[in-house]
């Protein structure tokens, strides 16, 4: 599995958070890795709900990534 630096900004109100790019980009890798270890023999997963499992994270990044066009588009 490679590596993914995540910048974490504190917030005003102490809170933490990640910019949205980053998150999409985790959601966006999370995915192969997990097919990539169900398609081993000895995984012990089952490649059906792993690829279930995926096409949810995958439409979840999607989304986000709707959100921050449809933000960024109401900015300009």
């Amino acid at each position: 599995m490679g590596q993914i630096s995540v910048p974490v900004i504190c917030g005003l109100s102490g809170g933490l958070a990640i910019p949205a790019l980053q998150v999409v980009e985790l959601l966006r890798a999370l995915p192969g890795e997990w097919e990539e270890w169900a398609g081993q023999a000895d995984s012990g997963l089952d490649p059906a709900t792993t690829g279930t499992l995926a096409e949810l994270v995958r439409q979840l990044a999607d989304q986000i990534d709707l959100a921050c066009i449809e933000i960024a588009s109401d900015e300009e």
